[in-house]
């Protein structure tokens, strides 16, 4: 077999591992871990055989390095903990972070076809629909299937905000399977009732309705009111939604609750409020290399004899991946952290002042703030489910919109 076919092999594999991704992540225990532990295998084998560093590649080199920086941040935490015997067996956890530059290095090597990504992300949000309806005809309050309604519900805004941006630069055949698929996504991220999620998603639409404004041309004036409409009905939907409605009016009387009442009784608004008081509080606190990993809630509650803070002291975090970063790692985990963020966003966001009209910049750009978003009331890094999508798809898009700068055209999806 010659070298050519042998790429050719090699990139429908990767192909298909990015196909299978979105869909076992998020609907199978274990099976997103296997997808990316191959990934980053490959990678390795293509570093030893080709003596090919991931630090030395352009088109991934920053990537390896944030992800790199952002593992090595977590493991001083430990270090410098005073409790490393109790706290090493948590690092495992965060070994994404240390495999993720050769995984970025095995997609590098493959020609990637973006529709392989696109079509799985369908598939899932149709799937998660299926999901859904299972759970609601099981009597499940909040559908999530195997994971965390929370962090299921936020990786489900992810995979939707992409289908949605690509929908406008899809043929006709592709444009109803998105549609269907984006109704599916819609339904799936209002059954699970995170309300964090809703507020995300919101958040990513007005962000995107910026990026098609400043495109400033007679199409994407088109789009722009067509996706304008897309999101009043949806908009239009939530506000008719009983389960949204009930889910906001207790949100409301939860808020009103904590800041009339002296005695605090455990609900999940006067939790998150009292933990983002007492970490404020505290802040100065805060040695250089934080506490510990997974300590944040412990450090804060376990000296507080109140009904709610005992509650409070058994959870990992803090319901804020910012605060919880800081209170783990100190200024060193908080640092990496902002810049696996927002560097990227960086990078994304000049792309995008070179071309406007390339979606991939635009996905790019907003996986990086929706995960912002979602870090704002919930964990950000450090669950895996988290930790593998953030990743994969960061290292997929960087990729890819560091080998579309050398081209200005993107052609419409089959």
């Amino acid at each position: 077999m010659n070298q050519q076919s042998l790429s050719q092999n090699y990139s429908r594999v990767v192909n298909l591992l990015i196909f299978i991704f979105p869909i076992v992540i998020i609907s199978m225990q274990v099976a997103g871990d296997i997808v990316l532990f191959v990934l980053a295998m490959m990678g390795i084998y293509i570093a030893i055989s080709r003596r090919l560093s991931p630090f030395a590649i352009k088109e991934i080199e920053v990537f390896s390095y944030l992800t790199f920086g952002y593992f090595i941040a977590i493991c001083l935490s430990v270090v410098f903990s005073g409790q490393v015997a109790e706290l090493a067996h948590y690092i495992p956890r965060d070994f994404y972070f240390l495999f993720a530059p050769f995984i970025a290095l095995s997609l590098y090597k493959a020609d990637i076809n973006l529709n392989y990504l696109l079509n799985g992300l369908k598939i899932t949000l149709l799937l998660l629909g299926v999901i859904s309806y299972i759970g609601h005809v099981e009597g499940v309050y909040r559908p999530s299937g195997v994971i965390n309604p929370a962090i299921y519900a936020n990786i489900a805004v992810s995979m939707f905000i992409i289908v949605f941006i690509f929908l406008p630069y899809s043929s006709l055949k592709n444009k109803i399977f998105s549609i269907l698929s984006l109704l599916s996504g819609l339904i799936v991220i209002v059954a699970a009732g995170t309300r964090g999620a809703w507020l995300t998603l919101i958040f990513l639409f007005v962000v995107y309705l910026f990026f098609l404004y400043k495109q400033k041309t007679r199409s994407s004036r088109v789009v722009l009111i067509s996706v304008a409409l897309m999101i009043l009905g949806i908009f239009l939907y939530g506000s008719m939604n009983e389960h949204v409605k009930y889910r906001l009016s207790v949100a409301y009387d939860q808020i009103t609750y904590y800041h009339s009442s002296e005695s605090k009784v455990y609900n999940p608004i006067t939790a998150r409020l009292t933990m983002y008081e007492a970490a404020i509080d505290n802040i100065e606190d805060v040695p250089f290399f934080g506490h510990g990993l997974r300590t944040s809630n412990i450090t804060l509650f376990k000296n507080n004899t109140k009904p709610l803070s005992t509650i409070l002291a058994r959870f990992n975090h803090l319901h804020n991946g910012f605060l919880t970063s800081y209170y783990n790692g100190g200024i060193v985990s908080l640092s990496a952290l902002l810049l696996l963020l927002f560097l990227p966003l960086r990078i994304f966001m000049q792309a995008n002042s070179q071309n406007r009209e390339n979606p991939i910049f635009i996905a790019g750009a907003l996986i990086p703030l929706g995960f912002l978003g979602h870090g704002m009331f919930n964990i950000l890094l450090g669950d895996t489910y988290m930790n593998g999508s953030y990743i994969f798809f960061l290292a997929l898009f960087l990729l890819l919109t560091n080998k579309s700068n050398k081209t200005r055209n993107f052609r419409v999806l089959s």
